[in-house]
């Protein structure tokens, strides 16, 4: 039964990145939204994305106060807007009494290290995964897989997208990475204590986007990543594909994905899954309990009936509907490619070339693209990425054609800066 009543609450604990399309879906259905920063020290490149305006109340998180204030509301949900909210959103959902991820288990949504020991516990395709908290370490679990693969993943424990993720070859990689990744903080401005040592997982990479309401999960969108080197970085993203399988690779993809979500206890809310496929099948890199970031969900409308955004106000404001649709099949109505926009020098931008051309392409819809005056990064990661491309048609070849187009203007080189 839907609640249309301007007195009932949503709190949104830190509504950043695509967190902060959640309210205004929320107020055009009738409610008003409380938002929460999680911590003071949460990066401004994060909290940039913030729309005040969408929000009757903000508060800092000041422990039981906090609680305290809440409490005089008619709260029906609290949502984690992005990767820093995860564990405040659960608590506070268990605090207010509230349908959430329950808390004993909060840290294996969070935690690289316990999120696949989970994997490996429950009998579920995992990755062998070292918890290091010192350089010694590091280098002497280096040595034992070293000895079955060619190469390994430094990456902090607990940061996000592809935050500080390093390929080693060699035991004196391990170590000069590690060494670095403890003397400095991750781009959730989290210190990296401990970080975690991988094998390299070969295969091709997808996200599986999801909305999940007391153990039911639903597929919303799953898309294709393309990766490559770039400004001496291993993993820096060129393109992102909303896509499907063929039918019986996706129910595989399906039937992976919930065991994961089910094994790391996400019952309710929104998931964004990491997955490679290998030769030994679906294998999890991550799962995140919050939405795909950067703007991905209000993307995916351009080729799909409902978004991911779409499906989580729909599970928590009119919940029989979505569970009517759990068994719905997943497929998008358009091809659609996103492509990460790369950077391969740092600076002011003087001005951005080529602009006219790309506006005018066939599959063009729309862009994030720096503006005169805006400082940009050499891009090494999803992070530090200039913006992007949106290209969406009825055509593959079409979308194909234009995001080639795109490449070699990108390798001219877009961007002028001082």
């Amino acid at each position: 039964m839907n609640i249309k009543d301007a007195k009932k609450i949503v709190v949104l604990v830190d509504a950043y990145s695509s967190g902060n399309q959640l309210a205004p879906a929320f107020n055009k259905e009738g409610y008003r939204c409380l938002h929460i920063q999680s911590r003071s020290d949460i990066p401004q490149v994060i909290t940039n994305s913030y729309k005040k305006d969408d929000f009757f109340m903000s508060l800092q998180y000041a422990g039981l106060d906090t609680v305290k204030e809440l409490k005089k509301y008619d709260i029906i949900a609290v949502i984690a807007g992005c990767e820093t909210g995860i564990e405040l959103a659960d608590n506070l959902a268990e605090l207010l009494h509230l349908a959430g991820n329950e808390t004993k288990s909060s840290s294996t949504r969070r935690n690289k290290y316990l999120m696949q020991e989970c994997l490996k516990n429950n009998n579920i395709n995992y990755i062998p995964t070292y918890k290091i908290t010192n350089i010694n370490e590091a280098t002497d679990y280096a040595s034992k897989l070293l000895k079955n693969y060619n190469k390994l993943i430094l990456k902090p424990v607990d940061s996000g997208g592809t935050d500080s993720v390093f390929v080693c070859s060699t035991i004196e990689d391990v170590k000069n990475y590690s060494k670095n990744l403890f003397e400095t903080r991750n781009q959730l401005n989290l210190k990296n204590e401990v970080i975690i040592l991988q094998p390299l997982i070969e295969g091709e990479e997808y996200v599986v986007d999801t909305v999940s309401y007391d153990g039911h999960h639903k597929i919303c969108a799953i898309w294709k990543m393309g990766k490559g080197k770039h400004n001496g970085s291993n993993s820096v993203c060129e393109f992102t594909e909303l896509t499907s399988l063929d039918e019986q690779e996706q129910l595989k993809l399906k039937n992976y994905v919930f065991n994961c979500l089910d094994s790391l206890n996400i019952k309710f809310g929104a998931g964004h899954s990491e997955v490679f496929l290998t030769h030994d099948g679906w294998t999890l890199i991550e799962t995140g309990a919050r939405l795909h970031g950067a703007g991905f969900p209000l993307l995916s409308s351009l080729a799909l009936k409902k978004t991911q955004i779409d499906e989580l106000i729909s599970s928590i404001c009119s919940t029989e509907s979505f569970l009517k649709t759990i068994s719905e099949e997943y497929r998008p109505q358009k091809f659609l490619k996103i492509k990460e926009l790369i950077s391969s020098r740092s600076g002011i931008v003087k001005s951005v070339k080529y602009l006219d051309a790309i506006f005018n392409l066939a599959s063009y819809k729309k862009s994030n693209i720096p503006s005169i005056g805006q400082n940009i990064r050499l891009t090494k990661d999803v992070c530090s990425s200039p913006g992007w491309i949106a290209l969406c048609h009825s055509d593959i070849h079409q979308i194909n054609a234009d995001y080639q187009y795109i490449v070699e203007l990108e390798k001219k080189g877009m961007f002028e800066v001082y």
